[in-house]
């Protein structure tokens, strides 16, 4: 069944572009001569109808999230104040490792470091999914 839905399929296509071809070639015969008019015509009627397809409106869709996913962020370049403090953090958070501190923490605050952590690995998977507008996967 869905073999013979993808044949069909196939032939519609291939239908249609041989009405494309017979049609262009219709107009344009360089050995005879050219009706440059109808030619453009046909060439801009084409590019409009393709315009209007769903494959543009899919198109139109994939670069609005191109754009917005590789965009950069607007505090760039970084301040040297951000940079300082970031390195200030990374260096105490090495040390935290370094030291073993980790296995002197109560019980109490390695709950709230795993909330803090939980938090915010979820603002990245709700944020994803309110980036994409769909639950499961980008509508393309």
């Amino acid at each position: 069944m869905a073999f013979s839905l993808n044949v069909s399929r196939f032939t519609n296509v291939l239908r249609s572009r041989l009405a494309l071809m017979t049609e262009i070639t219709d107009v344009y015969r360089p050995h005879i001569t050219i009706d440059k008019e109808k030619l453009i015509g046909l060439i801009k009627e084409k590019a409009e109808a393709a315009a209007k397809s769903e494959l543009a409106k899919k198109m139109k869709v994939l670069k609005g999230f191109y754009v917005a996913e590789f965009k950069p962020p607007l505090s760039l370049p970084p301040r040297p104040a951000e940079l300082n403090k970031l390195l200030a953090d990374l260096k105490l958070t090495q040390e935290f490792f370094k030291n073993k501190c980790y296995l002197y923490i109560t019980v109490r605050q390695a709950w709230l470091l795993f909330l803090v952590c939980f938090e915010v690995w979820m603002w990245f998977f709700i944020g994803e999914t309110i980036g994409k507008r769909h639950l499961v996967g980008y509508k393309v």
